[in-house]
């Protein structure tokens, strides 16, 4: 009878086993963990790829070299990125060009580039002759040609008709990037070399990685949001403001900046609405100051107060019509225009930017570029050195300044000394600001000094003066590189932030400011930074600063911008590539995932930080990951779908969430619905709702804070 028992019990006890086993097997495949990309390097010859690999990695991608022996083994889970350059691809066993091939028919996706003769499998074959470029096209991501640093050889190609051209050469009408399918599978051959010999790969493929992106569809999933971007809308704006702050917030960014340098009625009228829409998206919104630019109305009303060059005409510098600022009347008048602004609008801050005076290289040759020469000016130096400084730009006179140094070096420390004490007054003002409102934040932007060190004596601006006032003001710091050094390599911006890091007060926000403009002389590949070389200066930013700073949103390219979150995000993560839903990282990031249906866990328990297409992920070592909901009422639960502050912590009970962050201004929390209750540390009544349609966001106080959002 014991046997009967035992033997009853043995089978109980597998059916039971069998069943956890099946459940387990289930949920580990129904659940989903975000996952960087893998790039296979195939390399038979031993010769490694440095510049595919970083420019790669710079947007998100796992990349490692592997040889033919690995090659079988490196295939786990999904299928990676190939890449075949030309020199391996000559030298595969072709017994692995079939494995390969069956690969891609499988689904793998494939980049390889030169005529190796099995490339014929894929519908390129090779004509035996080259062609010389120094530009090319490439139609669907830009206009303008692409410009190679010099001369390049290419081997030309027939492509099969199924296959797609992406870049031609123009001159012969021969394609030089084309890309196709094989089964189930994507690839793309080039006949630019993936590896230059020379520089760096975005110098000659610069939209490689958005064409991996939409013709391989490989793509990152990490993002960040510490992006920040200049919105000039001009002095009668056109722009829809809604339009324009969702459109930034799919690009992750948190703050705008916000031109102000018009004073008519239409821009007056436009202001509030452009703060109330980004707002309600989440973004937090600064008043962007560009003196001694005032506006076309103030300098059309106070003739008197304009600058003037050294060669006496009216200070107009580019686009900037410069004021004397100098003059005791003139800065009244402006101090009392920035406590007007400051106080009358719902800024979240003021961003007080490039507060110089104006000279151009060989100073003293080009006096109609020089600034400051308004009567005022003349007078003050006069008194304190004796001498009238327009006399330094006469040829004729022993003054002249090339012949003078003494007097040069007064000159140079006048400029500075008044820049300087601007400056620190203009802060003053924004202080008294602050008292009024103590939620807003001050950013001090000038340029750097330290890549052309011509900078202080031309334009005024001494940065080591300027960043001692941090001790009194407390502001955030963000450094621009002078348009001479536009056209040097990335890594200048690794530089920069290495140098400016220890110099700031510990904790307070430091940001660099990248262009993305046109450059004189012209750059290259283009003329502006687009595609891949943008994303090389992001990457250099990200590695020193606690936010970037993209100029302008006018400028931008949408197929740019949209894979910049995913930069930003890579150069967070503190583990290289995540392991089974493992991130760690010294940044919140976003995980970009379709989690409609689905319900998230953040070490374990239910995280209520998520929309239906990302995850908020803390700063710090966490295991994430998504099931499919165990029932309907999860669709309707409350969710913070977005947050300009740090999470500090987040849980869910029932249908209530609760969340504790930390924020310098003040914190937009945006909702997929409106809670019933909501309270702050305890406290009811604190904080704002703004909505707008179905659009919830909360306006929290600035500091550390534990929100209770009842359902």
């Amino acid at each position: 009878m014991r046997k009967v028992h035992r033997l009853f019990f043995s089978i109980i006890l597998c059916w039971l086993l069998a069943i956890i086993s099946a459940n387990c097997g289930q949920e580990t495949t129904d659940a989903h963990y975000p996952r960087v990309p893998q790039v296979l390097i195939m390399s038979v010859t031993g010769n490694h790829y440095p510049g595919i690999t970083r420019a790669l990695s710079t947007v998100g991608f796992q990349v490692r070299e592997v040889s033919a022996e690995g090659y079988g083994s490196s295939q786990r889970g999904r299928s990676p990125l190939l890449i075949i350059p030309e020199r391996e691809g000559w030298q595969l066993d072709p017994a692995l060009v079939q494995t390969i091939l069956h690969d891609v028919e499988g689904g793998m996706p494939l980049l390889l580039d030169g005529p190796a003769p099995w490339a014929e499998e894929l519908g390129v074959k090779a004509i035996g002759t080259r062609s010389v470029i120094t530009r090319y096209r490439w139609d669907h991501y830009a206009e303008d040609p692409v410009r190679l640093p010099g001369r390049l050889a290419y081997p030309r190609f027939r492509a099969n008709a199924a296959l797609q051209v992406l870049a031609l050469d123009p001159n012969h009408q021969a394609p030089l990037v084309v890309s196709g399918s094989r089964g189930q599978g994507r690839f793309i051959y080039s006949a630019i070399p993936l590896e230059p010999q020379e520089g760096m790969v975005f110098q000659y493929l610069p939209f490689l990685v958005q064409a991996i992106v939409d013709e391989l569809h490989v793509v990152p999933s990490l993002a960040a949001d510490n992006l920040c971007v200049y919105v000039d809308a001009g002095g009668e704006p056109k722009i829809d403001p809604a339009l324009v702050a969702a459109q930034l917030k799919s690009w992750s960014v948190r703050e705008i900046h916000l031109g102000t340098f018009y004073g008519s009625e239409a821009f007056r009228e436009f202001v509030p609405r452009f703060i109330a829409a980004a707002h309600q998206e989440g973004i937090a919104v600064y008043a962007w100051l560009e003196y001694p630019m005032v506006s076309q109305e103030f300098w059309d009303q106070h003739p008197q107060w304009r600058e003037v060059t050294a060669s006496g005409h009216p200070a107009i510098m580019d686009w900037r019509l410069h004021m004397a600022l100098e003059d005791p009347a003139c800065f009244q008048a402006v101090a009392e225009l920035t406590r007007r602004l400051v106080l009358d609008y719902d800024w979240d801050g003021v961003d007080f930017a490039e507060l110089y005076f104006e000279g151009e290289p060989k100073l003293f040759e080009r006096p109609r570029d020089f600034t400051p020469m308004h009567p005022t000016f003349r007078n003050m130096f006069r008194e304190r050195y004796g001498v009238d400084p327009l006399i330094m730009f006469d040829r004729d006179s022993p003054e002249y300044g090339p012949r003078n140094p003494e007097l040069r070096s007064e000159l140079k420390e006048y400029r500075v000394e008044l820049i300087t004490q601007l400056t620190e007054h203009f802060l003053e003002i924004l202080a008294n600001c602050q008292a009024q409102k103590p939620y807003l934040q001050t950013t001090l932007t000038f340029l750097d000094a330290l890549r052309d060190p011509t900078v202080t004596e031309r334009f005024g601006v001494d940065p080591d003066r300027l960043l001692a006032l941090e001790r009194r003001f407390g502001f955030a710091v963000e450094i621009e590189d002078p348009y001479t050094v536009w056209n040097s390599s990335p890594d200048r911006y690794r530089a920069i932030g290495e140098h400016y890091r220890p110099r700031l007060l510990p904790g307070m926000p430091f940001s660099l400011d990248v262009n993305v403009v046109d450059r004189d002389p012209p750059g290259r590949p283009l003329n502006k930074p687009r595609g891949l070389e943008l994303y090389e200066l992001v990457a250099n930013v990200a590695a020193n600063v606690d936010l970037i700073t993209l100029y302008a949103f006018s400028t931008f390219s949408p197929d740019d911008m949209r894979l910049v979150p995913f930069v930003l995000g890579a150069q967070q993560i503190t583990n290289g590539t995540p392991g089974e839903g493992r991130v760690s990282a010294q940044r919140q990031l976003l995980w970009r995932t379709d989690a409609h249906g689905r319900t998230v866990y953040l070490d374990g328990q239910e995280w209520p930080c998520r929309s239906d297409s990302q995850v908020l992920i803390p700063a710090g070592a966490h295991s994430v990951l998504t099931r499919p909901q165990a029932d309907s009422a999860g669709q309707s639960a409350l969710r913070i779908e977005s947050l300009n502050g740090t999470i500090l912590g987040a849980e869910r009970s029932g249908q209530d969430v609760r969340l504790t962050y930390e924020s310098r201004g003040r914190c937009y929390v945006t909702l997929n619905r409106l809670p019933t209750t909501m309270l702050c540390d305890g406290a009811p009544g604190v904080g704002k709702v703004l909505s707008n349609g179905g659009r919830v966001c909360l306006m929290l106080p600035q500091g550390k804070h534990t929100v209770e959002l009842e359902k």
